[in-house]
């Protein structure tokens, strides 16, 4: 006796074409956030180990020294030095934002690896204090700032970089410094001129 004909096949509901393709998109942001947090986590890492290793600087005491003389002030125009490194930061005026219409703070900045160990360098390493006394440390804020941003580097002896930061608003800026990311070393500080 010969078997009746198959019912035709149906094929998936729309319904389970959407969760498929929903729990895909989930799938490779999830995937992505892990990449970008890993990325984050090593170049963090990595910043705050060598400025960890920058020599340390020691000041001989007065009790040494058979004459008390006055210390050397630095001319206010000269770049501040911290442990064999250099910056220098100066005000570079208003910018827009290549998104909406935020005005930023620019500041011109240089670093120079003057001493004998490899150094990074990282914008999000960077606080600004305004003229009120104010501590802000703005990069993630900033990062559709229209500037010639710093970049993250590894400045071996001898060598230096140089780029932008942005605060947020139109501020007055009194210093810049730079500082390793978990805040264990002597910041670099530079006076904005």
């Amino acid at each position: 006796m010969p078997y009746p004909p198959a019912p035709p096949k149906q094929g998936m509901s729309t319904g389970a074409k959407v969760a498929i393709g929903c729990g895909g998109c989930l799938g490779l942001s999830i995937i992505t956030a892990i990449v970008f947090f890993f990325i984050i986590g090593s170049v963090a890492q990595n910043a705050g180990e060598s400025l960890n290793d920058l020599p340390q600087v020691t000041v001989p005491s007065s009790a040494a020294t058979s004459e008390e003389q006055p210390p050397a002030e630095e001319p206010a125009d000269q770049p501040a030095a911290e442990n064999g490194v250099t910056m220098t930061a100066a005000y570079a005026g208003t910018v827009g934002d290549i998104i909406d219409d935020t005005v930023y703070t620019a500041i011109d900045i240089e670093v120079v690896n003057d001493s004998a160990e490899p150094i990074n360098v990282n914008p999000i390493n960077f606080n600004v204090v305004l003229a009120d006394g104010t501590v802000t440390s703005e990069w993630g804020e900033t990062l559709f700032a229209d500037i010639d941003a710093i970049e993250a580097v590894t400045l071996q002896p001898g060598q230096s970089t140089e780029g932008q930061i942005a605060v947020v608003g139109e501020v007055d800026v009194a210093s810049v410094e730079m500082v390793d990311l978990f805040g264990e070393g002597a910041p670099v500080v530079a006076e904005v001129g």
